[in-house]
């Protein structure tokens, strides 16, 4: 813990411009704002609430440590953490105790305060859940973190030890959310924080903290506490599965006004441009001079495409979507008799294994020739969007055979500047679906089977409009199909290194293969009808991963350690 804390009420003034008390607050320079101004009236504290809410970029991550990703070499930071090539020099976000600090802040001055009550509830409710946000997504990372549930001040012992064990940490996690659920209103503005959040990611803690505890008792109690938090979740009967999938990522109306949506961070154009949000780095550099000679004539652009292209899906996330074949039943792309019938130098590769995928495939993902924005992209050999083709190579374009189309609104022609609107979705049903279902596998096996295949067919038919997984399927078979579903409904939603590394603890793998191997890609030939799929190339080394156990849990960054000999060094970092 750092001794240099300082009254974050600072934070505030930049937005006190925009309060109803304007006047009163511009009466003396916003440099010398009292904190006990602030704590004087409901809506001046508000503002001091608004601004904890950046906390909520704690559980804004894509899915570059995951295998479903190829990264550039220019993504050091991800490149070193999926290569495992780092020590406990690095840190991960171990300080998140400035936020920690907020929270206790609006907890004891407006515990202090003669706000009205439906005032008081609701800002202790968000803090709460703020807290618990943040304390989240550092015990993912680091397991048990100093638990601190108070303002600090200079005179207080600020060498503090970390949780006695992991219990102890999610413990207080999850009472902190149920603290949250007891005062927010379940009918709240689009962005902020309502009980369903807290019932949903409530669920969703018990479900990943139950996979590093040891003892049954203690798991099956996790297990039964998410499993309470999802039914409470659903009985609010507010919020219902997207039939929009794409347009609840890939537009601002549609993901202003999706019924899925639990929790969201939105973005303005006021301040916000391309180069500030994911679409910046996700959409390739083409156009013009950076073509190769001959490729834009064999495959025009409507418009050069002005990203930095910095990610891609890989070849294995793709397979998760699968295939209505012509039996009616999904399959893997490469077990249907569309693929049976391909055959190379004639057929054409997209019939093949592109036709009559899971919806979300489309929504998603974009393959070779598929339109983007207003162009065909042909991410083949010799392609407008392949690699080779660009005169930069490596720089900005897709090695992978893939770009993403989750995340991106095409509705606009993209340049950095640009000013845009923006949404991060965060919690939304479809999600405590599929937590719903894993923790009725976890705790009931096969007699939570039926129940699992359910829920797991209400994402995967309306979601993906495959037809419904059958029940007679084995448990097995029923993991099998979760973990696919899992990953395709979720894909970029700061998901898939989680739930790798958490079922890896629940089966306790010494190594996650997903973890631990090279991505690979599509090679598909100039004219279209015949494919390979290789070892990504060009970037291979940047995504060669790695995984050994002690990466369940990421180092206390060694500066911490010296500083405060109170804290324990997790497993292996030592």
């Amino acid at each position: 813990m750092k001794n240099n804390y300082i009254n974050q009420l600072i934070i505030v003034l930049f937005l006190i411009m925009f309060s109803a008390c304007e006047d009163a607050l511009n009466t003396r320079p916003l440099d010398k704002f009292p904190g006990d101004l602030v704590w004087a009236d409901p809506v001046t504290a508000q503002y001091f609430v608004n601004d904890a809410y950046g906390i909520l970029g704690w559980l804004i991550q894509d899915d570059a440590w995951s295998d479903n990703m190829v990264l550039n070499p220019s993504q050091s930071f991800d490149c070193n953490l999926v290569q495992e090539n780092f020590t406990n020099e690095t840190n991960f976000g171990w300080n998140i105790y400035g936020d920690i600090r907020k929270c206790n802040m609006i907890l004891q001055k407006v515990g202090e305060s003669n706000f009205p009550e439906q005032d008081k509830q609701l800002m202790a409710g968000e803090a709460y859940f703020l807290r618990a946000t943040a304390y989240f997504a550092a015990a993912r990372k680091f397991g048990p973190l100093m638990i601190v549930d108070r303002v600090l001040t200079p005179e207080d012992d600020l060498e503090l030890p970390r949780a006695e064990n992991i219990k102890k940490m999610y413990d207080f996690i999850l009472k902190d959310l149920d603290e949250a659920a007891k005062r927010l209103p379940v009918i709240v503005e689009r962005g902020r924080i309502s009980k369903g959040a807290a019932l949903a990611l409530k669920a969703e803690v018990a479900l990943h903290g139950a996979a590093y505890l040891s003892n049954n008792d203690d798991k099956d109690n996790y297990y039964q506490q998410g499993i309470k938090a999802s039914e409470d979740l659903f009985a609010l009967d507010v919020y219902t599965l997207d039939s929009d999938y794409q347009g609840m990522f890939n537009t601002f109306s549609g993901g202003n006004n999706s019924p899925e949506i639990i929790l969201a961070q939105y973005r303005l154009e006021a301040n916000t441009v391309m180069a500030d949000t994911w679409m910046q780095n996700l959409v390739p550099n083409m156009g013009g001079d950076k073509a190769k000679e001959g490729v834009l004539e064999r495959w025009p652009l409507d418009k050069p495409f002005e990203g930095w292209l910095e990610k891609t899906p890989s070849q294995e996330v793709t397979d998760a979507y699968l295939v209505k074949d012509i039996d009616g039943k999904a399959k893997m792309w490469n077990e249907t008799s569309y693929y049976d019938s391909f055959i190379p130098g004639e057929s054409s590769v997209y019939d093949a294994i592109y036709r009559h995928r899971d919806s979300r495939f489309y929504a998603n993902i974009v393959c070779d020739s598929s339109m983007f924005f207003t162009s065909l992209v042909t991410t083949r050999l010799g392609g407008n969007t392949h690699y080779l083709s660009n005169v930069q190579q490596d720089r900005h374009m897709t090695k992978s055979g893939y770009l993403f189309r989750k995340g991106i609104y095409e509705d606009n022609w993209l340049y950095y500047n640009v000013p845009t609107n923006y949404h991060y979705v965060i919690l939304r049903l479809g999600r405590s679906y599929l937590n719903y279902a894993e923790l009725q596998l976890r705790m009931y096996g096969e007699s939570g089977k039926a129940i699992a295949v359910e829920f797991i067919n209400k994402t995967r038919t309306i979601h993906g409009e495959l037809p419904p997984l059958d029940s007679s399927l084995s448990l097995q078979e029923v993991w099998n199909s979760y973990k696919i579903e899992r990953r395709a409904d979720l894909l970029q939603e700061n998901d898939r290194y989680w739930s790798l590394l958490r079922w890896g603890k629940e089966e306790s793998l010494p190594v996650i293969p997903e973890l631990n191997s090279i991505p690979t890609a599509i090679s598909i030939a100039e004219d279209g009808k015949s494919f390979e799929i290789i070892p990504v190339p060009a970037v291979t080394g940047a995504n060669s991963r790695r995984f050994t156990t002690k990466r369940y849990l990421l180092p206390v960054p060694r500066s911490e350690v010296i500083e405060n000999p109170n804290l324990k060094q997790n497993p292996g970092w030592e």
